[in-house]
């Protein structure tokens, strides 16, 4: 067995478990269904930065191979990611908090999605982050 395809198969491995409909769904909740109340905005805010934690080592092991504007947008999430998790993270407002959260693990999964299934290193910046699949563009 090669590198390449050895490589491949722990990659693929390692991202079987990233439910990207789970992930979706909760981000569409987040960012566009009416506010919830307050238990279950923090059960969202919690649900959504677990997906935060597992996408982000994914997508950021893919940076090294992505073309240059596709690069230069996933170390840009990535940093929002960072700031969305760290301790000066705005807390107070819990729907706002959410709604940052839902927007930074919305566009995590795109890059993560984009990864299995590239785009020629184009990315529409208009409506990357609400797309939910790269062929919706076409």
């Amino acid at each position: 067995m090669s590198v390449a395809i050895a490589t491949s198969a722990v990659e693929a491995d390692r991202t079987a478990d990233i439910d990207t409909v789970a992930i979706r769904q909760t981000c569409h909740r987040a960012l566009w269904d009416p506010t919830p109340s307050d238990s279950e905005l923090k059960r969202l805010i919690q649900e959504i930065e677990g997906y935060i934690r597992q996408l982000s080592p994914e997508v950021a092991a893919t940076v090294p191979r992505m073309q240059s504007g596709t690069r230069d947008v996933a170390l840009l999430t990535l940093q929002h990611a960072d700031q969305a998790l760290g301790p000066k993270a705005p807390s107070a407002n819990l729907p706002e908090r959410l709604h940052d959260l839902g927007v930074v693990a919305r566009a995590l999964l795109c890059l993560h999605e984009q990864r299995r299934d590239p785009m020629s290193g184009v990315v529409p910046i208009g409506g990357w982050l609400l797309s939910p699949t790269p062929d919706l563009w076409a």
